[in-house]
């Protein structure tokens, strides 16, 4: 008898195991870019995972410093990603081979790595890139984006930065 319970109980564990291992993936890799990104009638998108805002510059080649003056003028707190916020996106689907509302037609995004020395950082959106940080001649393909954070977003970043890193 002792047994047979037993017996159930593991037959029941391991018949909820690949429940248990789906229930544990991360939200993002179930939602599609075309529901987590929403985009407002003056094109800013909005990731309602991280809560990020995003604008996509104009479809043109970007030097880092172009890239930096076109987010300035944009005014308010926008400001140029971060290696990682861009890194985000990536895993969150956004590639050369499907940029949803990201639409452009480069491959690279300028980004700012405050662990670096020079602080410009090329971001690459090609899947399985083999792209090397080699930033002083400028390709063709580099794009700008600009962020806005929602409040608060500084100290979940640096908590996530103090736990993961």
């Amino acid at each position: 008898m002792r047994v047979n319970g037993f017996l159930r109980t593991s037959v029941i564990i391991l018949s909820l195991f690949p429940f248990i291992l789906t229930g544990c993936r991360p939200l993002t890799s179930r939602i599609s870019i075309y529901d987590r990104f929403r985009v407002s009638s003056d094109d800013v998108i909005t990731d309602i995972v991280t809560g990020l805002q995003w604008k996509v510059g104009p479809d043109k080649d970007f030097d880092w410093y172009d890239a930096g003056i076109w987010i300035e003028n944009l005014g308010d707190n926008w400001r140029m990603p971060t290696h990682s916020e861009l890194e985000e996106l990536f895993d969150a689907g956004i590639t050369t081979m499907s940029w949803g509302p990201f639409d452009n037609t480069g491959w690279i995004v300028w980004s700012v790595d405050y662990a670096r020395r020079n602080m410009s950082y090329p971001f690459c959106f090609i899947p399985n890139d083999v792209y090397l940080d080699v930033h002083d001649v400028v390709p063709s393909g580099q794009r700008v984006f600009a962020v806005l954070s929602p409040p608060g977003y500084w100290i979940i970043a640096l908590y996530h930065t103090l736990v993961e890193g």
